[in-house]
Parts: C-alpha cells; structure tokens; sequence
C-alpha cells in the first residue's frame, strides 16, 4: 500500500468478527469488546477502563468519557445501541457503576481479538496491531458516513489535522478505485 494509507478492516470483517467473539464462554463481553473498540475508536487502554458511570446520554445522544493518552480525559460518541447493550450488560452482571465492564488487562484483550480474527478467517492488515485495526477500521467507517474530517479528528481525539487527514487520504483512495472500477470501454 502506498505512504500514508491507514490499514484497516471493512464493516463486513468487523461485524463477524463481533459474532465470532460472541461465540463461548464470555462470549457477550468478547462481542461488546470487538464493538466498542470499533464504534468508538478506542485504544485498547481506553476500552478497558469503561465503566457504566462513564456511559452519558446527552440531548444529541450518547458518549463515554475515557481516560486517554497522556492520561488525558476525553469524550467520544457512541451507538446509543451499543450504549444500550454495555448498559444492560452492566446490570446483568451486577457491575457497579464505578467498576470496570471488561475486567480484562491488554493482553488479555489482544488474545481475544486474536483468537477471534483467527477463528473468523480474518487476516490483519500488515503494519498495525490486531487491537488496534478495530480504532482504524471504526474511524474509516465514521468518516465514510459522516464525511466530516474533523468530527473525526475529535473522535480520535488527535491533536494534530495531519494524522486524521491519513484516515481521509485512504477512504478516497478506496472510493476512486471503485468509481473507476465502474469504466467499462466494451472491448
């Protein structure tokens, strides 16, 4: 791939490796990790720390608070359907709103991950983690919909324009490619 471009996976690798965590022993906690590290682009030390005090219904929907790099607070915009799951996962589980929903460390989370994209028939992208293909691959499909560089560049909580920019660089290559994928000279 050429410089620049942001390796990443597509919805449809996404949504089965969901199912495919989803699947055994701890399966629905594995399932909401895949999702949460997707939909709200998160670092895996970020995903880890969410507890259901940090899930916010505001009047525009919902959000978390994490505690990001740097250790630096932040605010990121999730599914109000995802927002709902982890919630009632929370209360099934008899979480308490200060405790952590996945009461898992990094590595623990990368054998899941792992384990999942193997069993799934997923092959990562080379030059990013197995975790970490989740952040990439939830900030490409939000700025897929929502065509708004800097609305993902506060979802990622970048400081700087020029790494989200990378995000944007590779969903136009992608989308160039399929337009001219639509010439046809008849020969």
């Amino acid at each position: 791939m050429s410089a620049g471009y942001v390796p990443h996976l597509d919805l449809d690798d996404i949504k089965r490796l969901s199912e495919t965590a989803g699947q055994g022993r701890n399966g629905e906690r594995n399932r909401l990790l895949v999702q949460i590290l997707f939909d709200g682009c998160l670092r895996v030390s970020e995903a880890i720390r969410i507890r259901p005090q940090d899930i916010v219904k505001s009047p525009t929907g919902w959000h978390i608070s994490v505690l990001g790099k740097g250790g630096k607070y932040g605010v990121v915009a999730i599914s109000a359907s995802l927002a709902a799951q982890l919630q009632a996962y929370a209360y099934r589980h008899s979480i308490s709103p200060d405790a952590r929903i996945f009461d898992i460390n990094r590595s623990r989370a990368f054998q899941i991950i792992k384990a999942a994209m193997d069993k799934a028939g997923i092959i990562k992208p080379d030059g990013v983690g197995a975790v970490h293909v989740l952040r990439h691959s939830g900030a490409i499909e939000r700025l897929r919909r929502t065509s708004n560089p800097r609305a993902t560049q506060d979802q990622l909580r970048h400081k700087s324009a020029l790494m989200t920019l990378r995000y944007l660089k590779t969903l136009s290559h992608e989308e160039s490619i399929e337009i001219q994928q639509q010439v046809d000279f008849g020969w």
